[in-house]
């Protein structure tokens, strides 16, 4: 009896190791395969797991905290609402890979509702990107959505998923049009997500409004905590004239980060199948501390 259950104990591990390396292997091979033709998401609740499988039982690749970026590996969903996906590691450069489940990410690049992107004008061209126009959007971290919607008004899109709440509105923010994603967990407000709803017909101008941006940023705040530059594939890395490309093909990605008191602000530009997400978040850092502890 006890040599039988040895046996089924070594068989067990053999199994759980030989998933784990298969595992590992395809998300090895996904990563080159996908670049360019990928969906891009963030992780909008304080923290989240990725797992080895579809389930919250099973072993944690990897703990992911708010505002990073996600990448869908598969379009195909397991167990109606998990999501396979892999994530670069921010302090090592190499690319890990799990599951998700769906109510703990959203879409970088949102599908908006017509009545955020109508703009009442029949051939609407963006605006020149105006740096004097200072924008300071009245946040209460743990405040609930009653509370905002006394400062912001009624939302023009509300959405809820498990836990989270969403709360969307479009403000023209430094002559952009922007959309404005309030998140709020448990009914507290975490976040505060502004996407630039202008689209250029060259993905170089993103670049250049986002260094004008940061350039703005650095020296309102000094230095970012973080500033990165992600080559996904390095193919255009020493062709400037190319970097629009690399970056609407999910090739490039630019990330800067500070931290203001309460507040973390990310500035992400990044981008998959030619379209470009150009997103600012403002992120309260108690929640990301009571899930890194």
């Amino acid at each position: 009896m006890i040599d039988q259950e040895k046996r089924r104990i070594k068989k067990k591990k053999n199994g759980f190791h030989t998933k784990l390396l298969f595992f590992l292997i395809f998300s090895l091979m996904i990563v080159p395969v996908l670049r360019g033709q990928i969906k891009k998401y963030q992780v909008v609740v304080p923290s989240v797991n990725l797992h080895l499988e579809p389930d919250k039982t099973s072993p944690v690749v990897v703990s992911v905290p708010a505002g990073e970026i996600l990448a869908q590996a598969s379009a195909v969903r397991f167990k109606r609402d998990w999501i396979f996906v892999y994530y670069q590691l921010p302090d090592k450069g190499k690319t890990v890979a799990g599951y998700v489940q769906e109510q703990m990410i959203r879409k970088l690049f949102p599908e908006v509702n017509s009545a955020l992107i109508s703009s009442g004008e029949g051939d609407y061209q963006p605006k020149e990107l105006d740096l004097n126009q200072e924008y300071q959007p009245v946040i209460i971290w743990g405040s609930s959505p009653d509370k905002l919607a006394e400062i912001e008004g009624r939302p023009l899109v509300q959405e809820k998923s498990g836990d989270t709440e969403v709360y969307e509105y479009r403000r023209e923010i430094m002559n952009k049009q922007c959309l404005i994603e309030y998140v709020f967990w448990r009914h507290e407000l975490i976040s505060a997500r502004f996407h630039l709803l202008d689209n250029y017909n060259d993905n170089n101008y993103y670049i250049s409004d986002y260094l004008k941006i940061k350039n703005y940023l650095e020296s309102k705040l000094g230095r970012p905590a973080n500033d990165r530059v992600v080559w996904l594939d390095s193919t255009y890395q020493n062709k400037n004239e190319y970097w629009g490309k690399a970056l609407g093909a999910g090739q490039l990605e630019f990330r800067s980060s500070w931290e203001i008191g309460d507040t973390e602000l990310d500035l992400i530009l990044t981008g998959a199948d030619n379209k470009v997400a150009f997103v600012a978040e403002c992120l309260g850092k108690k929640y990301k501390l009571i899930f890194s502890n």
